[in-house]
């Protein structure tokens, strides 16, 4: 199964380490917009409804991974982010996580880029 990233998880980036069992396959970003929020340290993409209408395609990581693995992932990101299957600009489908709520405070990350 395939996993896209685009925050900790991403090569040189402070939880990369949790993707040791997994390929890295390409770098690429998604077929549709998203809002994409600065949590400060990571980064959050949102698909519901929000006061800002601002999208943007959404730049990161197409990791292959295992099963164990995406359990894993699972529980480190915890209650505050769903797993669900998106389209990429390459032509495949993948997992990506979601936050499941806006947060309270948020900066908008234009670019649909988050650097740490």
């Amino acid at each position: 199964m395939y996993l896209f990233v685009y925050g900790s998880l991403k090569l040189h980036c402070l939880n990369n380490d949790k993707l040791k069992n997994a390929k890295f396959v390409c770098a690429t970003h998604t077929s549709e917009m998203y809002l994409m929020l600065d949590l400060g340290n990571f980064p959050g993409a949102f698909r519901g409804e929000d006061e800002s209408s601002f999208r943007s395609n959404i730049y990161g990581e197409v990791y292959e991974i295992d099963y164990d693995t995406i359990k894993c992932l699972d529980e480190f990101e915890g209650i505050w982010f769903t797993r669900e299957m998106v389209p990429i600009q390459c032509g495949i489908s993948v997992w990506m996580y979601f936050l499941n709520a806006l947060p309270d405070e948020y900066e908008v990350i234009e670019t649909g880029i988050w650097g740490n």
